[in-house]
């Protein structure tokens, strides 16, 4: 893709409503990715047909310590990803189990209406992803 595309990509993110730091972390692709062995991994599909999958590396002291994603659908979803993966970075499971969707969308500075939505499939990625993890960690104490 060229770079005037690009621009012109992001442009029309601005004017559909999105805002700044929602522009800045899809054009960043930040903490797009997997991470290879990860402790948990999950994918999650949303009412909307968006796909989000969440790596997570966990510590013995149930600290995350790396989230990457990747998705397949539209810009909030792949903003809603980064901002997640930022968030519970260096949180133990117990407080990234506590983040909600109105958590989401504070730190990205809100998202178009139509779009509230895509904070909601990120965390339940993350929730569904969590719980997975802890019915594997029981199996193996």
């Amino acid at each position: 893709m060229s770079r005037k595309r690009t621009r012109e990509n992001l442009e029309l993110l601005k004017a559909a409503g999105y805002s700044g730091r929602v522009i800045e972390l899809y054009g960043n692709k930040v903490n797009v990715g997997l991470i290879e062995n990860p402790d948990v991994a999950l994918a999650y599909t949303g009412p909307c047909g968006d796909t989000i999958k969440l790596y997570l590396k966990i510590n013995k002291d149930k600290v995350i310590e790396d989230a990457k994603f990747q998705y397949l659908g539209c810009p909030a979803s792949a903003a809603c990803g980064s901002i997640l993966t930022q968030i519970i970075k260096r949180k133990r499971l117990q407080e990234a189990k506590e983040i909600t969707e109105d958590d989401v969308l504070k730190e990205m500075g809100g998202l178009p209406d139509v779009e509230c939505h895509c904070a909601e499939l990120a965390v339940t990625t993350l929730h569904k992803a969590i719980s997975k993890y802890e019915e594997k960690e029981k199996k193996f104490s």
